[in-house]
């Protein structure tokens, strides 16, 4: 392979944007889902004025033109979004479900923009259960900015999966482009690309069907334009391929959605053909060398489907984690179950929302349980076993005094006195739940306890609880007050994180920390009393806090993290303390207050707070159309700026060295901005969504400079003497 060749193929593997804002939102994202990714754009685009939000929709020109800006691509996935998952799910649900129970596929996602199919078909394989492993996905995009989110965005669905980037269009697609080795199943998603007429769809169909596999099943979705041309283009295209349609339907207006004018056309089909699975029971020395083995020593085939060997020297037999996303893959009309005798040990998700399982029995022989086995079942349980025992649908372990799970339907629940912990995940994403007793008997509060309790309003967590996990109520969205007692400590990681309509919480002077993530989305919390107990607020402790308008940082706050008030858009005034010594990246991002300091190392200084010791910018509060940033600055730091959407001028001293990632993301009427000759590196982003930026104005001996530290997207905008550089 040649050196271009070489660097071609690292392109295609690392087009993945990063350390952009997004990126950290997409990141922080629970629960990752489609409807979920769209929600950062809906809250993006109810932000924006009226006359922007109608800018951006003529801007993308109805979905047809390439997206080229950050914003173009929020305002598509608000306009467009729901639109492409509503024909994408009709196509999914009528494929062929002998697809579904191939252990490993490839994803092929062509013109796949911010890759909206290849997200909708992670849900719907999360939704109906299936644990398909998707070994690779394509990427294929001509907008590069669309492109690398569609690779964030993939990332983030598929984390485990090899994902390749192509930058081209289909005119300029080569056979090395589609080449794959492995000879397994290929999804081809074709969502909204068919109906264009920029290319030939012979040339494509050919080109691909030069590279296909083995089974290969398409996926096409579009408008429905009730006119010939652009309608027959899904047919020819299967003509063309000489495919074995599968399924076929157009949708006029109000039928695929009642409330939407929405048409549709879809079209799916196969080529080559699929053997359902014979397992042999014969295992070879092979099958071993190749299997996986679990915490117990037990060994399994690589899709979980096949036991291979037990651990001889303990005898431990196990049912293995996501067992019915597993050896049980796909089979949804399973109705009962009894666990084998001798089996020892239920592992933690075994049978991970399995919602038509309506019985199983637990032997004697089991001494473990891991985590909820039975989270998101609704089913009778019974239990032959001394040590684990079922009360009114709770599954608890009377060695441990460990509430395990709940497989009742209740939506009022008294836990017993002998539980002394609610374990990991015990009542996550139990969505009936509205009530729920505590007894004084309970120490412990497990990771993601409650997780999506969406119907809980109310908790009362007694004294005796000394230890509350991460994501212990995230995501409980109808939770409204909720008071910690004396004897908890520190609120953890995403304690809170989704708590919408948490509109009073009541800290000790116990708590010493409040955690990453801790509160954020509690958009009705309007205010919250820090203790003097506490030293550390952590990294975006109360992003989205929309309504808190009050906050007093008590004076034993040593560490503020970054992004903590991130959002905080309804705060008016907050005051630093002495005592802090640390102070993370724009704590204070997309606020506008008056912000105080009474520390001597953190100083206010018109808007600006400025780290005295290091001499670094770290964020700017207010609201002005011109900022002088003084000359004791050496580092403007991570998104200092960022989202100042009044700046419209500002003056850059010679003292400053260098500008970090995302510094002027988002300054939207920022026209022009001078570089002087001291500054010696430029972050990524750092001039991202700058829309309004005209010049960049650069000392006239440092042009090659210049390309050096800034993005050849922006050159066409550098300017020294104010003569164009070419």
């Amino acid at each position: 392979m040649d050196l271009n060749s070489f660097f071609a193929q690292i392109e295609k593997k690392n087009m993945t944007e990063s350390t952009t804002a997004y990126s950290y939102k997409i990141k922080n994202l629970k629960p990752l889902t489609f409807d979920a990714v769209r929600g950062l754009a809906k809250n993006f685009m109810d932000d924006l004025p009226t006359e922007l939000v109608d800018d951006l929709y003529n801007e993308i020109n109805r979905g047809v033109d390439c997206l080229t800006t950050e914003s173009q691509m929020l305002a598509y996935l608000y306009y467009f979004g729901k639109m492409h998952q509503a024909k994408l799910n009709v196509a999914f649900k009528n494929l062929p479900k002998i697809f579904f129970n191939q252990p490993e596929i490839r994803i092929i996602d062509y013109g796949c923009g911010q890759g909206i199919g290849t997200m909708c078909y992670s849900d719907f394989l999360e939704t109906n259960g299936y644990a398909q492993e998707v070994k690779s996905v394509t990427l294929i995009e001509p907008s590069k900015i669309s492109l690398q989110r569609a690779a964030l965005h993939t990332s983030h669905f598929f984390p485990e999966t090899d994902i390749t980037t192509i930058n081209k269009r289909f005119d300029e697609l080569t056979t090395d482009d589609l080449s794959c080795g492995e000879k397994i199943p290929t999804l081809h998603i074709l969502s909204n690309v068919l109906d264009l007429m920029e290319f030939y769809l012979e040339d494509l169909a050919e080109l691909i069907h030069g590279n296909l596999t083995g089974y290969d099943l398409f996926v096409c979705v579009g408008p429905y334009f009730n006119y010939t041309e652009k309608d027959d283009r899904m047919e020819d295209f299967l003509s063309f391929l000489g495919g074995n349609e599968i399924y076929s339907r157009c949708f006029e207006r109000y039928e695929l959605n009642p409330d939407k004018t929405w048409t549709a056309k879809i079209l799916c089909f196969s080529l080559g053909e699929l053997e359902e699975e014979n397992l042999s029971t014969k295992v070879t020395v092979e099958d071993i060398m190749n299997g996986v083995i679990d915490e117990y020593g037990v060994i399994y085939s690589k899709d979980g489907k096949r036991l291979l060997k037990s651990n001889d020297e303990t005898g431990i037999l196990s049912i293995s984690k996501g067992i019915f996303n597993g050896i049980f893959k796909g089979n949804q009309d399973l109705k009962s179950y009894v666990v084998k005798k001798g089996t020892k040990a239920i592992c933690d998700d075994a049978f991970f929302w399995h919602r038509s399982l309506e019985e199983i029995s637990i032997p004697d022989s089991v001494t473990t349980i891991g985590r909820n086995p039975f989270e998101g079942c609704f089913l009778y349980l019974e239990s032959k076993s001394k040590r684990f025992i079922v009360q009114k649908g709770l599954l608890i372990d009377l060695i441990e005094k460990r509430l395990i799970s709940y497989v009742g339907n209740a939506n009022k629940i008294s836990i017993p006195s002998s539980v002394t912990n609610i374990g990991d995940g015990a009542f996550r994403n139990y969505e009936y739940l509205k009530e729920i007793s505590i007894p004084d008997s309970v120490t412990s509060i497990g990771d993601c306890a409650f997780m999506g309790c969406e119907s809980l309003k109310e908790i009362s967590i007694p004294n005796s609880v000394t230890s509350i996990g991460f994501g212990a109520f995230e995501d409980c969205k109808s939770l409204k007050e909720i008071s910690i007692p004396d004897s908890v400590t520190s609120i953890g990681f995403g304690a809170f994180l989704g708590c919408e309509s948490l509109e009073e919480i009541s800290i000790p002077n116990s708590v010493t920390s409040i955690g990453d993530e801790a509160f954020v989305g509690c958009e009705s919390l309007e205010e919250i009393s820090i203790p003097n107990s506490v030293t550390s607020i952590g990294d975006e402790a109360f992003v989205d806090c929309k309504s808190l308008k009050e906050i007093s940082i008590p004076d034993s706050v040593t560490s503020i993290g970054d992004r903590a008030f991130y959002f905080c858009e309804s705060l008016k005034e907050i005051s630093i303390p002495d005592s802090v010594t640390t102070i993370g990246k724009n704590p204070f991002r997309n606020c506008s207050l008056n912000l105080k300091s009474k520390s001597k190392r953190f100083i206010v200084q018109e808007g600006l707070l400025i780290d005295c010791l290091e001499k670094r910018l770290i964020s700017y509060v207010g609201n002005a159309n011109k900022v002088v940033i003084p000359s004791s600055i050496t580092s403007i730091e991570n998104e200092a700026f960022s989202n100042c959407k009044s700046l419209k001028e500002i003056s850059i001293p010679n003292s400053v060295t260098s500008i970090e990632n995302e510094a002027f993301w988002g300054c939207n009427s920022l026209k022009e901005i001078s570089i002087p000759n001291s500054v010696t590196s430029i972050g990524e982003d750092a001039f991202t969504d700058c829309k309004s930026l005209q010049r960049i104005i650069i000392p006239e001996n440092g042009v090659e400079k210049s390309k050096e530290l800034i993005p050849e997207y922006l050159w066409d905008k550098l300017y020294y003497l104010k003569k164009a550089i070419e």
